[in-house]
């Protein structure tokens, strides 16, 4: 159902909103509106230097205690900002549309690239990741929106 991929991410400097205790149902509302936030910040420093992502920390997903880290890529840092850099590393992916951006799917594409990570003899070397590739709201069902991505080496 899914093709998995992977691609080898350069280091990036990121502005970074972390956020702890979220449930999966408040995501909808709260991550649009860091991204925008974040995007608004990244903009007005001369813009942005790739695409925004979350990193969902912990050993195990649990819909009524999530932890994340937003994170926008940016060429400089703005005054007052909190960043971090993200280290160069490769990853295995799962593309999906916005009609596979939600569950159940997008837990399936989770499990699909472990499954692949595993049958490939590679080994999970970071925290899982959404990177978002356009305005997931505003898209098609069609349309390409979100990888999910897991670190690899």
């Amino acid at each position: 159902m899914f093709e998995i991929r992977q691609r080898e991410v350069p280091e990036q400097l990121v502005l970074i909103e972390r956020h702890q205790g979220l449930r999966q149902v408040e995501l909808a509302d709260r991550l649009p509106e860091v991204l925008g936030r974040l995007g608004r910040l990244a903009d007005q420093q001369g813009g942005g230097a790739g695409a925004p992502f979350v990193v969902y920390h912990g050993e195990e997903f649990d819909e009524h205690d999530i932890s994340l880290e937003v994170c926008v890529p940016v060429q400089r840092t703005p005054d007052g900002a909190a960043v971090r850099t993200e280290p160069a590393h490769r990853e295995a992916y799962a593309r999906l549309t916005r009609a596979q951006f939600a569950p159940p799917t997008v837990g399936e594409a989770y499990g699909a690239v472990l499954a692949w990570v595993s049958e490939h003899h590679q080994q999970v070397a970071g925290d899982p990741r959404e990177i978002y590739l356009t305005d997931v709201i505003a898209a098609a069902p069609d349309d390409e929106v979100v990888d999910v991505a897991f670190p690899i080496r």
